[in-house]
């Protein structure tokens, strides 16, 4: 039986990802990996609250071999249809009842083709003797089973068991690291809720430079390069304390434990801001680049869109912090940054953000027209008002989710009707509008 739309959140250009009756609240990820081979042998339970009354409900979960199925330790049956595995429990599940679901697989997990993002897999990656994983949008349920959509957010904690002298990076804070029988198991865990597309494996020869808390109470700051990477890998990411302070100036407080970068031995062609430890290749490690990975921290981890059409409230946000940042760092004029922005969105004729398909998600669109939309609305209110805006936008939605309309709203709160018709002109209309 193909999925239908139940089976999915209803997503703009993803409507099968995610799944209605249920709300997950943590997960357990415990994967033994071979990483010579690209096997895993693995358990994932997950604590869920059923929103109504369940005789059936979905994960996502792409390829590998499920093994079995336990629903409050009974087992339960299973069968699936492309990415959905569809669970029946032995007794019916009540609303607001928790329960708590165990899918023991294994294989080799293989990376997807993402209709918005046809520039690179996605999912499960290896390369040259490293793995790692890419999952906005869809590419997390190439390795775990899970409500793969940004609407539902749990906290984590994912056990990864390697080979002895292999090192293994996730999501959070490292709590513990324990040697046996040649092996290694590194427990990551992540307190704060997280959306199932940040979550993150990396397993390699890394080595770990560890910077302490960036202030008293403050984050740990670490990151994570090739043990044989060049004195400038680590002298490039020196810029994160920088970025961290310009950041929790105009947005409020660090959001998670713990931040970093990881970067790869070999070029990725783009950075990814999983949860509190962005990767990034060797030509990502730019001030500009560090810091849009880590305002995404804030706008776009902490708060996520509602809807993958939505992706402008991540990326234009992330891109003019990153712009602000990097002329700053740079001792730029940033009026003229942002001229310089608007010329070239007007001679390539970018259209709106909310204009998109779904092959333009990581478009200049998103990115760029979405960035001179904040700063024409920043021109129309001056700093004082926009920074409110800004920081409210945030401060409302931290550890959950938002949209356009969400935004509109504290625009029209803080600014006004006329304020609210200048951000719809650069989001909807087809033309590039001037600056005010």
């Amino acid at each position: 039986m193909p999925p239908t739309e139940a089976e999915g959140l209803g997503d703009s250009f993803y409507p099968f990802l995610g799944n209605g009756g249920y709300d997950a609240l943590h997960y357990e990820i415990d994967l033994d990996v071979d990483p010579a081979a690209n096997t895993i042998s693995a358990l994932t339970s997950i604590t869920a609250q059923a929103t109504k009354d369940l005789e059936a409900f979905n994960l996502d979960l792409l390829g590998l071999e499920v093994h079995s199925v336990a629903v409050d330790g009974v087992q339960a049956a299973f069968w699936r249809s492309g990415h959905e595995l569809t669970i029946q429990p032995e007794s019916q599940l009540a609303a607001s009842s928790q329960f708590e679901v165990a899918v023991s697989y294994s294989g080799s997990p293989e990376a997807l083709d993402d209709p918005g993002v046809p520039f690179a897999k996605m999912g499960w990656l290896h390369r040259d003797g490293v793995i790692y994983t890419l999952g906005e949008p869809s590419g997390s349920m190439t390795w775990f089973p899970s409500n793969n959509h940004p609407t539902d957010k749990a906290t984590y904690e994912i056990q990864i068991t390697v080979p002895e002298g292999v090192i293994a990076a996730s999501n959070g804070l490292l709590v513990d690291e324990t040697a046996t029988d040649g092996q290694t198991a590194y427990t990551w865990r992540m307190d704060d809720s997280m959306a199932s597309y940040l979550a993150a494996v990396y397993i390699g020869d890394f080595e770990r430079i560890d910077h302490g808390p960036l202030y008293d109470g403050g984050p740990i700051i670490r990151d994570y390069v090739p043990r044989d990477a060049s004195p400038d890998v680590a002298q490039a990411l020196s810029v994160t304390p920088d970025v961290i302070a310009f950041l929790e100036e105009r947005l409020g407080p660090y959001p998670f434990d713990a931040y970093g970068t990881i970067v790869m031995p070999f070029q990725l062609g783009l950075a990814l801001e999983n949860q509190t430890l962005s990767i990034h290749g060797p030509a990502t490690i730019g001030p500009g680049i560090i810091a849009h990975e880590a305002a995404h921290q804030w706008l776009g981890n902490s708060v996520s869109p509602d809807d993958w059409s939505e992706i402008w409230v991540n990326e234009g946000f992330a891109t003019y912090l990153h712009l602000m940042f990097e002329t700053e760092h740079f001792e730029g004029d940033f009026n003229d940054t942002m001229t310089q922005v608007h010329a070239w969105l007007s001679s390539e004729g970018i259209g709106p953000p909310k204009g998109i398909e779904i092959q333009d998600l990581f478009g200049a669109s998103v990115y760029y027209r979405g960035a001179a939309t904040l700063h024409a609305l920043r021109l129309h209110t001056g700093d004082d008002t926009f920074y409110t805006i800004l920081r409210t936008h945030y401060d409302r939605s931290a550890g959950g989710d938002t949209n356009t309309d969400e935004f509109l709203g504290i625009v029209d709160e803080f600014a006004g009707p006329e304020a609210v018709d200048l951000v719809e002109s650069w989001l909807y209309d087809e033309a590039v509008p001037a600056f005010p």
